[in-house]
């Protein structure tokens, strides 16, 4: 009985030094200094929410449906240049702009980042462009300071 009961006691005493240490290291990080916004990275076109990422560079121009939607996304870094370093994203914001190359912006759209903080999304609902080619960029946005555009990411939208 007295282990039972010595184990819950280590076990409640590791649960709250653990809770601790993420409250620690999370109010240090929400009042240390805000992650500057830089230019996003790794473009990428999703056809639906169960398919895979359509990168944007070294490979085929990405296709979504125009009956079904899809979502164009980026991350605030490139792919694994803050691996491992505990960096927070989630004050960031990023404006999207979509257009027919060589047009003005057809959709112009700020989002916050995903609750993830490595993620920024712009869906796009069934029917919002139609059959044709398309661009989209985007720019982050941290507090009063907004990073340069990336380049544009040309995509097809089919039928």
């Amino acid at each position: 009985m007295i282990g039972k009961n010595l184990r819950r006691i280590g076990a409640t005493a590791g649960v709250v030094a653990a809770l601790v240490t993420v409250a620690v290291f999370s109010a240090t990080n929400a009042t240390g200094s805000q992650v500057e916004p830089s230019v996003p990275g790794t473009l990428r076109v999703f056809a639906g929410p169960y398919e895979q990422a359509q990168f944007c560079e070294g490979g085929p121009t990405p296709v979504i449906s125009g009956t079904n939607g899809g979502a164009l996304a980026a991350s605030p870094t490139a792919f694994g240049k803050d691996a491992g370093k505990n960096r927070s994203y989630h004050s960031l914001r990023a404006t999207f702009e979509v257009a027919k190359p060589g047009e003005a912006a057809l959709i112009t759209k700020t989002e916050r980042i995903w609750p993830n903080g490595m993620v920024f999304n712009l869906a796009l609902s069934a029917g919002e462009l139609k059959p044709g080619e398309y661009q989209f960029r985007l720019h982050t946005i941290g507090g009063s300071q907004v990073s340069a555009w990336t380049p544009w990411c040309a995509f097809t939208v089919t039928q």
